[in-house]
């Protein structure tokens, strides 16, 4: 209903995303068990402070000359099949990794990796977006393959991977199916949360990726939102 009555007013989106949030929170430490509660905010909050700012990055990638001059133009090929593929299998080779070298470390030094690990990635999308890459004689493509859209998938199963690992250790004995589709639940809804903020944030920053109207693409603060969403906040 909210997206329906407010589809353009990012404000009252993410204001009711917000609200929203704290009252399940609140209502997840009634119903749950207080130290499965606590597992479930942090994964929780840990999904939303990584902010989606998906949107404006792809347009940034794709984006023709008139819109980005001196931008990547990828194709959509090469943007959405050789990327994907290459991210599945990087999202793979962080499941077999976490087997291997992560499966007898504690929960907290995992997740302050995965963290890491997560910054690093957008630290090359910053570079890329700055134009750097081709200063170092690296080409957009190439240096493409080391970011976040592609790195994340692997990130991403470095930081579900322990989640799942440590519900499976805190669910209630015999609810144990109710409790993994609560905290599923949860993290999807995490998910929305973060593409709304992704939303409000790049509006706030003044991202345009349309020439309508005579308004020209405006891409200024996208090194900003990134650092911010990507590098500070998680």
């Amino acid at each position: 209903m909210v997206d329906l009555f407010f589809f353009d007013a990012h404000n009252w989106q993410a204001a009711y995303a917000a609200v929203g949030s704290v009252v399940l929170c609140l209502l997840a430490f009634h119903c749950l068990p207080r130290q499965l509660a606590k597992c479930n905010l942090y994964m929780f909050i840990s999904s939303i402070l990584y902010i989606n700012i998906g949107g404006s990055m792809d347009f940034w990638f794709t984006a023709d000359e008139s819109c980005v001059p001196g931008g990547p133009a990828f194709d959509y090929t090469y943007y959405n099949t050789y990327a994907s593929l290459v991210g599945s299998v990087t999202g793979s080779i962080g499941i077999a990794l976490f087997q291997a070298l992560m499966g007898d470390w504690n929960f907290r030094t995992v997740f302050w990796v995965t963290t890491v690990i997560g910054i690093v990635a957008a630290s090359f999308d910053m570079v890329i977006i700055a134009r750097w890459n081709l200063a170092m004689g690296i080409s957009d493509k190439a240096f493409y393959m080391f970011g976040d859209a592609v790195i994340g998938n692997c990130l991403g199963m470095f930081g579900l991977m322990p989640m799942l690992v440590l519900t499976s250790k805190l669910v209630p004995k015999g609810l144990e199916a109710t409790t993994y589709a609560l905290l599923a639940g949860f993290q999807n809804f995490g998910g929305v949360v973060s593409s709304q903020l992704g939303v409000f944030a790049s509006q706030w920053a003044g991202i345009k990726t349309t020439q309508e109207g005579g308004q020209q693409c405006n891409f200024d603060n996208l090194n900003i939102l990134v650092f911010v969403c990507h590098v500070a906040l998680p």
